[in-house]
């Protein structure tokens, strides 16, 4: 009986320990630097997304997602604002004046993002252009030299979420709200070669080329609050709600090409 409630007690100080340690994280999206790592709101963490997963639809490198990200960190905070100088609108700060689109159009992120890069590939050999400079050409700015320093954190997130840095990217989460797949459906979808499927609360990705699969994962995480995400495990790494929160060797390894988010299920 002894041994029971000393059981017991210990348990009950490990779950203490661990809501203490969480609470000392705040919940945020954290990437992986070179060096550190960069936090990310839940808002900007979920437009960072779209942004990616807009320059998978428009077929084009990692490189013009780099350039997206930095101009979007410059403009407006990786926010989709509905206000700016004069009658710049958006996570780019683009002008229905200049002909980027009508205000609603410019205020949906997934428009903004293709009318980037459609601007963006206008300009002849714009892949080997510095990433300020071609940020730059883009958007005229009257501070021209203002992208550069957002440069380090967008190669950062563009790997992350176009998986050529695996297991870079996790999100902490307090919500208790159930799990719902279609919180982040359309920016998985977007990556080419991935099939997925859901049953219960259980996702499950698959593809051929192990970049897309990270690709996927690391999209769906950015919507870990609003998607009810607790855990992932991509191959032989896995992720799960913690302290920590970052990615380990998996206990149960899952087949080749093979990833799974499991959801929140409530009640």
């Amino acid at each position: 009986m002894v041994v029971v409630l000393l059981g017991a007690a210990a348990f009950g100080a490990w779950r203490g320990y661990q809501s203490f340690m969480n609470g000392l994280v705040a919940e945020r999206c954290y990437v992986t630097l070179d060096e550190g790592r960069s936090a990310l709101t839940e808002e900007q963490a979920g437009n960072a997304a779209i942004i990616v997963a807009a320059s998978f639809k428009a077929g084009l490198p990692e490189r013009a997602a780099v350039v997206a990200l930095a101009t979007a960190w410059q403009e407006s905070g990786l926010r989709n604002l509905d206000y700016g100088d004069r009658d710049s609108l958006g996570l780019f700060q683009q002008r229905p004046s200049y002909g980027w689109g009508t205000e609603a159009e410019i205020m949906d992120p997934w428009y903004s993002s293709a009318r980037f890069y459609e601007e963006l590939v206008k300009f002849d050999g714009w892949e080997s252009v510095d990433v300020n400079d071609m940020a730059q050409k883009v958007q005229r700015s009257g501070f021209p030299e203002a992208y550069r320093k957002h440069e380090a954190n967008a190669v950062a997130l563009a790997g992350s979420l176009r998986g050529s840095r695996p297991g870079s990217l996790a999100c902490v989460d307090r919500s208790e709200e159930a799990g719902n797949v279609d919180a982040f459906d359309s920016v998985m979808r977007a990556v080419p070669g991935v099939e997925i499927t859901t049953e219960g609360n259980i996702v499950t990705i698959t593809a051929d080329d192990g970049t897309a699969l990270w690709a996927a994962t690391q999209l769906a995480l950015t919507h870990t609050n609003g998607g009810g995400i607790q855990s992932a495990i991509v191959e032989d790494q896995a992720w799960e709600q913690g302290p920590k929160g970052a990615w380990h060797t998996a206990r149960a390894p899952l087949p080749s090409g093979t990833a799974q988010l499991t959801l929140r299920v409530v009640g």
